[in-house]
């Protein structure tokens, strides 16, 4: 009876998730707003939302308002997307690199859901199973040897009846087992668990082996526990549900990855790889020495690295093959590219660490171009999903590239410059300044952690002491002392907007990402002025803010202006939010992750002119 009524609550609930999954698809598509021909449907709306850190996200009464500044930003960022593609930025030599990426690693996933994900089934008897070994955690000993021979000598011995603990006390893995080793459900594979929660107390198992080696345990204790109240049965069940997913999930990973590269061949070009190994490593021995990191700090591969090797190699060498596909390799300069694009660091900048790295990038690189081509061979980068994923990417970057057209022509002449001091000639204007305790660190579980811990209390000079990497800040514990709005870029723009006490983040910038606390405020003065070359600098950097911001507010109203916005209120007021403000990766088949949702800076300031221009009060 009990049987039966386990297996009617599993029923239930797959009904329930189920249902809520299919009401919850039927708004997805529906579309929240549009910016001229393209539509922002509330899927995109709520992942990107969710995803996106935003200031006073955790205060309830500012949601509403929240989700309307979000969604202007949103269209704004289309706006610029649309008119990028008028302009032709799609089809420069950048866009589609990094286009073909994005789609690579879109076209992966989708292989990883059809034929891995989307191919567990869970039967009944399953989740009886998993509920009943979740119920139970194993203390096991073990003997280990990376030599098959030994290890059936040991069999033989306990056969013969010497006991397991003699034998044990004798081997050096004795050290790490002070106390018999626990297991709970869902550590192990597939074959391994069976073996080990159908062994008796005090028996041992047959030799088995497994990536580290061969192992004989022996089944020290099985320790019982139950769930006894409803809700607590509910949880259980789909925690299981959720390990059985996830064992059966690895089981095929494992047998797809063995069937499809068991004979495939693919090479790689020794001698490129080993130049550019070598010259990776002078410039990375070189940034090391520069910059002083520690060794416990990454050496990050930038964008003048790879015009410098560029450079270096020359066009011919730049077009030679570095993976030799038979059809479509991979030349030298797209592997110098794919490794910008992916992030290429390393702890240690010798020769032989650089060139091991490489190597290993090269294995990956040809496995995740070999399953890419698998799923494009069966039409998955047509797949709706795909498609999708995809333009929402395209459609960031290509914001992000004619917005920096902006950004660049936000210089200011020196006559501008001085022509803004004379009107100071007399008294020098000082920025409002302001102080703040700052975590940088390029690790986004990191700062994922540093968020939660600050909203529980913790104080931020004790976060900075623990976790962030400027070292400038270190012996201040994080505190940057009194500044100007108009230094340190973004960061002193939206200190200006905070009230003492707020935190902002993450910020992502050149050096990671940043999360910072306004800790002290001061307004803005008129002092004596001061000679023009000691004032230069400062002014420079003041206009050129101002000016780049004002170019993107005056453009993104004649954009709304030309292609034309709607917005769908009701729907919008109708989407459930959280007020957690989350910043996450998204893990991709096969390998690989990118951030949840697309960043986007605020862009707001436009929507009151814009509404203004055509005759709609704010």
């Amino acid at each position: 009876m009990k049987r039966k009524s386990f297996i009617i609550t599993i029923i239930l609930l797959l009904l329930i998730i189920s249902s809520n999954n299919i009401l919850s698809q039927d708004k997805d598509d529906q579309i929240v707003a549009k910016a001229g021909d393209i539509s922002i449907t509330a899927k995109e709306f709520l992942d990107r939302y969710e995803m996106t850190p935003l200031f006073r996200k955790q205060i309830t009464r500012m949601t509403p308002s929240l989700k309307l500044e979000f969604l202007y930003s949103l269209i704004a960022e289309k706006l610029w997307a649309d008119q990028a593609h008028q302009l032709g930025y799609d089809t420069t030599s950048v866009m589609k690199f990094v286009t073909k990426q994005y789609e690579d690693m879109f076209v992966r996933d989708a292989l990883y859901r059809k034929d891995i994900k989307d191919k567990v089934k869970i039967t009944d008897k399953d989740l009886l199973t998993g509920f009943m070994r979740s119920q139970t955690s194993l203390e096991v000993n073990y003997l280990v040897s990376n030599n098959k021979k030994e290890i059936y000598n040991l069999y033989k011995l306990l056969n013969d009846g010497v006991p397991f603990d003699t034998l044990l006390a004798v081997r050096p893995e004795k050290i790490e087992q002070a106390q018999p080793k626990e297991i709970v459900y869902g550590q192990l594979a597939e074959n391994l668990e069976d073996t080990l929660y159908a062994l008796k107390v005090g028996k041992y198992t047959a030799p088995i082996f497994t990536p580290d080696g061969w192992y004989i345990f022996k089944m020290v204790n099985k320790i019982h526990s139950s769930e006894n109240t409803a809700t607590g049965q509910n949880n259980s069940v789909e925690s299981v549900r959720t390990t059985v997913k996830a064992i059966k999930e690895r089981k095929l990973y494992q047998e797809f990855f063995y069937n499809f590269f068991k004979d495939k061949k693919v090479e790689a070009n020794a001698n490129l790889l080993r130049n550019l190994a070598a010259k990776l490593s002078v410039i990375f021995r070189k940034r090391k020495a520069e910059l002083r990191i520690a060794d416990k700090d990454p050496i990050f591969m930038d964008v003048q690295d790879v015009q410098k090797l560029e450079q270096e190699f020359g066009p011919d060498s730049l077009a030679m093959s570095c993976i030799e596909f038979k059809t479509d390799p991979i030349s030298l300069d797209t592997f110098i590219r794919k490794l910008i694009f992916q992030g290429f660091s390393s702890y240690k900048a010798d020769y032989r660490s650089i060139g091991e790295l490489i190597n290993t990038v090269a294995r990956s690189m040809i496995e995740h171009a070999l399953i890419a081509r698998e799923g494009y061979k069966e039409k998955l980068n047509l797949l709706p999903s795909v498609q999708q994923d995809l333009k929402m990417w395209r459609e960031n970057y290509l914001t992000q590239l004619l917005q920096n057209k902006f950004i660049d022509s936000a210089k200011i002449s020196d006559s501008t410059v001085y022509d803004y001091y004379k009107k100071f000639n007399k008294d020098e204007y000082y920025p409002e300044e302001v102080n703040i305790v700052e975590v940088l660190n390029k690790n986004p579980d990191i700062i994922d952690k540093v968020l939660k811990e600050a909203k529980n209390g913790v104080n931020m000079h004790i976060l900075a002491m623990k976790y962030s990497e400027r070292e400038w800040t270190k012996n201040s514990y994080g505190e940057f002392g009194y500044f100007p709005i108009t230094k340190y870029g973004k960061i002193g723009e939206i200190a200006s907007t905070m009230k003492v006490g707020d935190i902002y983040g993450p910020l992502k910038l050149n050096e990671g990402y940043s999360v910072f606390q306004l800790i002290g405020k001061r307004p803005s003065k008129v002092d004596t002025a001061l000679p023009f070359d000691k004032s230069k600098e400062e002014l420079s950097h003041y206009l050129a803010m101002k000016k780049e911001h004002q170019a993107i507010t005056n453009y993104t109203v004649h954009l709304a202006q030309k292609f034309g916005i709607s917005i769908n209120m009701p729907l919008l007021e109708s989407i459930k939010v959280t007020n957690i403000n989350a910043f996450g990766y998204r893990l991709l088949g096969f390998g690989g992750r990118i951030p949840a949702a697309p960043l986007m800076a605020p862009n707001v300031d436009w929507v009151d002119p814009y509404l203004k221009s055509v005759n709609i009060a704010p």
